[in-house]
């Protein structure tokens, strides 16, 4: 499972390279829960690694609309995500969301309903929880 870490629009960075950081890590590869490789986004949009490499260091911060386009698909991204204003903003701020969520539901409904508690208040209701769980089960058995 991929590492867990807040998602904000501020984390996904100013510049493009920052930006290709936090959709690699946002967006993993579903076989390995972790970073696309550099060889596979290559591989899979037709740009060169060497030229891949240039854009994700920051060495080349204003690549073709072909290569924004290319990353985009890979990402399933809209090409906005690269963009600057408010509008740009406004996708990412969705695409943060959407990361948050898919965190939600892979760590499970309840975390929900814990949100806004101190740790030891969930863990008391953890407790609350498993202990219904295991009067349910052994009513069961006696059934």
């Amino acid at each position: 499972m991929p590492e867990k870490h807040e998602s904000t629009v501020s984390d996904q960075g100013d510049t493009l390279a920052e930006r290709l950081a936090w959709l690699r890590r946002s967006f993993p590869d579903p076989e390995t829960g972790r970073p696309y490789e550099v060889k596979r986004i290559s591989a899979e949009t037709g740009i060169s690694g060497s030229q891949l490499y240039k854009i994700l260091s920051g060495e080349s911060p204003n690549p073709g609309w072909q290569h924004l386009r290319a990353l985009a698909a890979f990402f399933r991204v809209p090409l906005d995500t690269f963009d600057s204003g408010e509008h740009a903003d406004s996708v990412r701020a969705q695409l943060a969301t959407l990361v948050e969520l898919r965190e939600l539901k892979e760590s499970g409904v309840e975390s929900l309903s814990l949100r806004g508690l101190t740790p030891a208040q969930a863990e008391r209701i953890r407790g609350v929880v498993a202990d219904l769980r295991d009067s349910n089960t052994a009513s069961n058995d006696d059934a």
